[in-house]
């Protein structure tokens, strides 16, 4: 006799941030959960990020890629599927910027937004060249060309070659993409001050998942307005 089936799935749609698409989603289930307590518990960066890779492929009902997505899709999409399968609420404990004593704070997840700046993903280096930008993909966070790189210097360098989509002349529109490493490399590192800031500047505007919290801290009553960003500061 075959065992029973314990609980029907419901499906919910959430909207991606970066392209406005619409994808339904089941809330992940005990054997999903177990992976990402595994991954949790090893306190390995690139599998933890690979644990939420394949939890978000597994719960998405429509067919898509992780490595079209950006880092604040993953972000969001994780963030929503894990409302829908342990609760809504998430238990921070953050520390008084006065007295540094532990708070409990509860999060509310539908109040956690990814707002997408208001800006131009063409930067124009001079009257020849143009370059078209574009936000790091979630498969950069796991490019171990990046990841195992010790300088720091060079991982920025290699993130920044994620973002170019294309270059623009006045005679053709050159994929960065299906360009050694090398050239890309080459090319960002003749770039000069003024036109490596303009590529700065458009990475520093990038969208994150982000909530202001209030709360006053139980031990001294000091009044603390924090603003919480990216993926580690909810998890």
């Amino acid at each position: 006799m075959a065992l029973p089936k314990l609980n029907e799935v419901p499906n919910y749609e959430l909207v991606i941030p970066s392209t406005q698409e619409r994808v339904k989603f089941r809330p992940y289930l005990v054997k999903e959960e177990k992976v990402l307590m595994i991954a949790m518990e090893s306190e390995d960066q690139m599998q933890i990020l690979n644990a939420i890779a394949d939890t978000i492929k597994t719960c998405v009902a429509d067919n898509i890629s992780t490595s079209k997505l950006t880092t604040f899709d993953v972000e969001y999409m994780f963030l929503q599927i894990r409302s829908k399968s342990v609760g809504e609420k998430i238990n921070l404990t953050l520390k008084c910027g006065e007295c540094e004593a532990p708070n409990e704070v509860n999060i509310d997840i539908d109040d956690i937004k990814v707002k997408l700046p208001d800006v131009d993903k063409k930067i124009k280096l001079n009257d020849d060249i143009t370059l078209e930008m574009t936000w790091p993909s979630f498969d950069s966070l796991l490019d171990k060309s990046i990841v195992d790189n010790e300088s720091v210097t060079d991982q920025t360098f290699r993130l920044i070659v994620k973002c170019i989509d294309s270059v623009h002349t006045e005679e053709e529109r050159i994929v960065f993409k299906d360009e050694t490493m090398e050239d890309r490399l080459a090319f960002v590192e003749s770039l000069n001050t003024e036109q490596f800031k303009m590529i700065q500047d458009y990475l520093q505007v990038m969208p994150s998942l982000k909530h202001k919290v209030h709360f006053d801290c139980e031990s001294c009553s000091h009044s603390n307005d924090l603003t919480l960003e990216g993926f580690n500061d909810f998890f």
